[in-house]
């Protein structure tokens, strides 16, 4: 029982190490320094809503969190937990959410680049599946989104410790938990969601909403009739 306790004990200490590295206090390994703006919003690994995701971003990235897999002109889903939980709790998300989608059902796909890394735990890492979704041009991120199974008290302690006191709001199925916050119009969402029998599954959801906005701008200005020459005269 000691050798247990002491292994637990040392698996959360290297956890909240990784983490908090994660989270934009280690050297910079990505290509990009934080600048003071990034440092208003989040950052993982170095990534924040003022980063380019360049080439050598992407062989670092692919460094640390293993190969990725690549999808462009994709889906841009901002939905989280359940279908309306963005229009019951967070109405500036649901809005763009609702731009970027089809009323209908439609799919509809956007200039955007989806990095998808699935083998983190082969470089020590405790996540199951990593999301970096990127506008194409410019190559800024949009959503960053993390999957994870294990060591969610320690991850949050760390945020907190990070980024201060979260938000909290408890939704839908019984103990699933928001912690939740806001900085220069960018969110970062914890989630922790019961799965059956006593298992639990956490996720990580970073929104950098001027970049989201961006892109829905960009789109409706390509949408716009070309201005015509004929005047009628």
């Amino acid at each position: 029982m000691k050798r247990i306790k002491t292994v637990t004990g040392l698996f959360s200490i290297v956890l909240l190490v990784v983490f908090t590295a994660s989270c934009g206090n280690e050297p910079d390994t990505t290509g990009h320094r934080s600048t003071p703006e990034d440092s208003n919003s989040f950052t993982f690994f170095n990534i924040g809503k003022n980063s380019v995701i360049t080439s050598k971003a992407k062989k670092d990235l692919e460094k640390i969190l293993g190969e990725a897999a690549v999808e462009r002109r994709g889906v841009l889903d901002l939905a989280m937990n359940h279908k309306t939980f963005l229009k019951e709790h967070f109405p500036k998300l649901d809005r763009m959410n609702r731009q970027l989608n089809s009323s209908i059902g439609l799919r509809v796909s956007h200039r955007i680049v989806r990095h998808m890394y699935r083998h983190a735990g082969t470089k020590g890492l405790p996540y199951d599946l990593v999301e970096f979704i990127y506008s194409e041009k410019p190559a800024k991120p949009l959503l960053i989104r993390l999957y994870f199974k294990t060591g969610g008290s320690e991850m949050f302690k760390t945020l907190e410790q990070k980024y201060g006191p979260a938000g909290t709001l408890e939704w839908g199925l019984e103990d699933a938990v928001l912690r939740f916050w806001q900085k220069d119009g960018d969110y970062l969402f914890f989630s922790t969601v019961p799965r059956w029998g006593s298992k639990v599954e956490y996720r990580i959801d970073i929104y950098f909403t001027a970049a989201i906005e961006a892109l829905i701008q960009s789109e409706k200005a390509e949408q716009r009739p070309a201005p015509s020459n004929k005047t009628g005269f």
